[in-house]
């Protein structure tokens, strides 16, 4: 009799230990869920902001076509080779020219302060020009960069949740073995905890993370990745200072054909597939973390390049100061 007693009570507390680890499961696979499915909506919404460009101009870069007349009347020696290339893109030759023969009296000096107020006009214009593609590569710097930073801390905490509850499967598992008498029970549940626990720590390998819908209809990288030969997307003088070879610093190559072998060889690893190619230089998609930041990095080092043409515009201004 005793023994029978024996026999049901540990069959009933066998059956209380299978339905408090039944519970603590549910539990947890509910907990588990609903963080997922909050997170989830919560990284959608802020996705949004991301997900079209807020940098791209609200009129279009309308540059003046200006006609050079040329340097006939300069002196030889008068302007260095790279001044007076830079004099024909700002279409003031004739200036230069009439500033070098004009007479010394008084009516030479107004037409002086009037030639030279033509030049700076063209010279502020250029300035602005330059300014306002760098200020638009600067706003699309900072939006790839946002959107990378956003999702590499959303990777560090998915992985963090998923090690946590990789984790609490295992201590699950170990009090749940420990709980349940019968062997079957035992191994059922050791092995589907250790199933669960293996396939939540294999999620965390994953090299490359989430993505995130990025776009960018227009592409200030494309025209210089393809080597356009025709201007889209920039204005006038900063697409001629970007492909006349005198004003980069080798002479052989133009600044657009450098930037695209350093895009080549430094951010793309010498080569570039079909689908990056695309991405990147194409109208935008589903980034990648790595991806946002080469873009981030590409957009920079464009940025810098166009400013750098400032320099050649003080080499000019310096000379004209003299006349």
């Amino acid at each position: 009799m005793k023994s029978g007693k024996m026999m049901k009570g540990s069959a009933r507390t066998d059956g209380f230990a299978k339905c408090d680890v039944a519970c603590c499961w549910l539990i947890f696979f509910y907990c588990l869920v609903a963080c997922s499915c909050r997170t989830t909506w919560e990284s959608r919404a802020r996705e949004d902001n991301f997900k079209y460009s807020y940098c791209t101009p609200t009129v279009t870069y309308e540059s003046p076509a200006w006609p050079d007349s040329g340097l006939s009347k300069i002196p030889p020696g008068g302007l260095s080779p790279h001044d007076s290339i830079l004099s024909s893109i700002l279409g003031i030759g004739a200036y230069l020219s009439e500033l070098w023969t004009i007479p010394e009296d008084r009516g030479g000096e107004l037409r002086r302060l009037s030639l030279k107020q033509k030049i700076d006009q063209r010279i502020l214009v250029a300035e602005t020009e330059s300014a306002a593609v760098v200020a638009e590569l600067d706003c699309e710097v900072e939006r790839a960069s946002l959107a990378g930073i956003y999702l590499d801390n959303l990777n560090s905490k998915y992985n963090h949740h998923l090690t946590i509850a990789s984790v609490v499967t295992g201590a699950l598992t170990t009090a749940a073995t420990a709980l349940l008498s019968q062997h079957n029970a035992q191994a059922a549940v050791g092995v589907s905890g250790g199933l669960v626990s293996a396939a939540l720590a294999l999620s965390t390998i994953n090299p490359k993370g989430r993505k995130i819908e990025f776009y960018h209809e227009k592409n200030l990288l494309q025209p210089i990745w393809d080597q356009a030969p025709v201007n889209t997307g920039y204005p006038l003088f900063v697409w001629k200072m970007l492909h006349t070879r005198q004003f980069s610093n080798s002479g052989s190559v133009t600044l657009a054909e450098s930037i695209r072998r350093r895009w080549l060889r430094f951010e793309l690893n010498g080569k570039a597939d079909k689908d990056k190619e695309g991405l990147l230089f194409g109208s935008g998609g589903y980034y990648h973390s790595d991806e946002l930041h080469t873009r981030a990095a590409m957009l920079s080092q464009l940025q810098s390049t166009i400013l750098s043409i400032n320099q050649d515009l003080a080499s000019l201004v310096v000379v004209i100061g003299t006349l």
